[in-house]
């Protein structure tokens, strides 16, 4: 079985080597990835493997790039806001306008953090639109349920 390092930078394994032979092809792994076998002491570049020798040194038709798995998306400003953590700052830190702050509402965040969330008045009715999802972020998109 088998370790290596991606394209992208990941460890992936274990693996077999039929799957190995499959990303060389695919351009996940190339001959300078480092491969771990187990029961060995170090990471090699997959082109040291003599039992990959045949697939290195056929040509390669230029493969497209690989692209990462998709995974969490990045926090950016203009990212969608997530609902879950949208509610749970509402809860926990609503009451001086954090929850606002964090769905691009500045004026509204800082309206709740100077009354202290409308004496707790407003920091409930937030909590309770933002669990029935009746909020939107500062650019008018709903919040994603994930």
């Amino acid at each position: 079985m088998y370790y290596v390092i991606g394209a992208d930078g990941q460890q992936y394994g274990p693996i077999d080597e039929a799957t190995v032979r499959g990303w060389l092809g695919e351009g996940r792994v190339n001959a300078t990835s480092l491969s771990f076998k187990t029961g060995e002491a170090q990471w090699i570049p997959l082109r040291d493997r003599p039992e990959l020798g045949d697939v290195l040194a056929a040509p390669v038709a230029a493969a497209p790039p690989y692209a990462p798995p998709a995974g969490p998306m990045p926090v950016t400003p203009d990212a969608p806001k997530d609902w879950l953590v949208t509610l749970l700052l509402s809860i926990f830190l609503g009451s001086f306008g954090v929850d606002r702050f964090y769905l691009g509402h500045v004026g509204l965040g800082i309206g709740k953090l100077l009354t202290f969330g409308g004496c707790g008045i407003w920091w409930l009715i937030d909590v309770i639109l933002i669990a029935l999802g009746n909020v939107t972020d500062a650019k008018g998109r709903p919040l994603v349920k994930s």
